[in-house]
């Protein structure tokens, strides 16, 4: 029989049955576009489970990390750090989008009739609203009270009520010793409840992939063809080139840490989304010699300030889009749609359906395009969406990575021989899962 790693079959690994997931996926949406179409819910059904756990989960990491940092100085670091950090590549993956998305639009492409695809896009609209995307107000970033933060789904209201949780817990000292203590052995049972719910991917994998395939039957690509082709080469172009320098500064191989998360991007594939995997991807980063003072903190805030593959999606759609109307966008719009984008693009998350709601959200603000015409790309959407996951979980995983480095907290001798070790970790086996996490337990003193 096939083996896998040394002293592990092929078949007892999650990975394994993960890959077959997909392809059975793709096979059935092929064969029979109408069965693959209903097995969405196999993956709308594994993001729901895990996104009911994303909250919490990064309640208690990003609170518990920045508790264990031990004092102010270090936490100002790096949130400086990251913040300067997520702002620059975003704002370059933005502008690659645009440059990329303007050539893309001198090709020919379908025309559009806003006032058509107007009621297409007019639910798309309300969504992005409630999405808390539709506007510049506070209500993005603020939440109205601690358990709508934890348990609502906005992954920038929990980092805020996270960040001061753990700011607290520095200034209380000892006698925030007790509250850390639970938030640590909370954490510690969250993650076990991530490995129950993990065991769904296959199927999962399978869900999406079917439904995804059975999609592209259906879709007229015409011209949208190339705009696919080009937004799945430039997301190549961006992680083995940009990413890849980054990671090569940073003293580490892009190509062994992908190989690391394999699993974790073939859950993405699968489901369209990188959320779902955030609870894994801390983890193994952790496991790679990422203390979670700095790991939890830095891959939370990716999670809604540094989404690579969003960027490019949201700024090569809209230059599309506006080439598709006739008229385009000029210099001016294009400068002003740059500077909404950067500030409205920070409170998507990487959950399936996040980068189009951004993207009329966006255009919502600056009005420089019909809404209508964003009905055009609509069908081809959850095609593109696997990119984007994809690229948004490496980027984190490589920001995560650099920016501890930076921080001087990155075990380096670690990362190299877990990134080139034959057989890289499994969390799905207890013997690969050593307590990590440390559990304080106070004593009352």
């Amino acid at each position: 029989m096939a083996k896998g790693p040394p002293g592990r079959p092929l078949h007892r690994t999650l990975t394994f049955w993960t890959m077959c997931g997909l392809g059975l996926g793709m096979l059935c949406g092929a064969i029979a576009p109408e069965a693959g179409e209903r097995m969405r819910f196999l993956a709308d059904a594994f993001i729901s489970l895990m996104t009911m756990l994303i909250g919490p989960v990064m309640f208690t990491t990003v609170a518990g990390g920045l508790a264990s940092l031990g004092g102010r100085r270090p936490l100002g670091s790096l949130s400086l750090k990251a913040v300067v950090y997520f702002e620059a590549v975003t704002t370059l993956a933005l502008v690659t989008g645009m440059l990329v998305g303007n050539l893309v639009g001198l090709l020919p492409s379908p025309g559009t009739d806003p006032e058509k695809d107007a009621g297409e896009v007019a639910s798309l609209q309300r969504q992005a609203q409630s999405f808390g995307n539709g506007s510049l107000s506070l209500d993005a970033v603020v939440p109205h009270s601690l358990s709508s933060a934890v348990i609502g789904g906005n992954a920038v209201h929990t980092l805020v009520v996270a960040g001061i949780t753990g700011v607290a817990l520095v200034l209380a000292g000892r006698r925030g010793a007790p509250v850390l203590d639970l938030i640590n052995r909370s954490s510690h049972l969250l993650f076990c409840m991530v490995r129950i719910v993990v065991t769904g991917a296959p199927a999962a994998a399978f869900g999406g992939a079917a439904y995804t395939t059975s999609q592209i039957g259906t879709v007229p690509l015409g011209g949208l063809a190339g705009l696919i082709g080009a937004f799945y080469l430039t997301c190549a172009v961006v992680v083995f080139g940009g990413l890849g320098l980054l990671a090569r500064a940073g003293g580490f191989s892009l190509w062994r840490l992908v190989r690391y998360l394999r699993h974790e991007i073939l859950v993405a594939i699968g489901t369209s989304s990188s959320g779902p995997v955030f609870p894994r991807v801390l983890r193994k980063l952790e496991l790679a010699g990422a203390p979670r003072s700095t790991s939890a903190p830095v891959l939370a805030g990716g999670y809604s300030l540094h989404l690579v593959g969003t960027c490019l999606y949201i700024a090569m759609a809209a230059m599309f889009v506006a080439a598709a109307t006739g008229s385009g966008l000029s210099l001016g719009d294009q400068l002003f749609f740059l500077a909404m984008a950067m500030i409205v693009s920070k409170s998507a998350v990487g959950v399936t359906g996040s980068g189009l709601l951004t993207l009329i959200a966006t255009l919502s603000v600056t009005q420089s395009v019909p809404l209508g015409a964003v009905g055009l790309i609509i069908g081809i959407d959850r095609i593109m969406s696997e990119a984007r996951a994809v690229t948004n979980l490496i980027a984190n995983s490589v920001a995560t990575l650099v920016i501890t480095k930076w921080s001087g907290q990155l075990d380096l001798d670690r990362l190299t021989h877990t990134l080139s070790a034959r057989r890289p970790p499994e969390l799905d086996w207890p013997e690969d899962d050593p307590t990590v996490v440390e559990i304080h337990i106070s004593d009352g003193t």
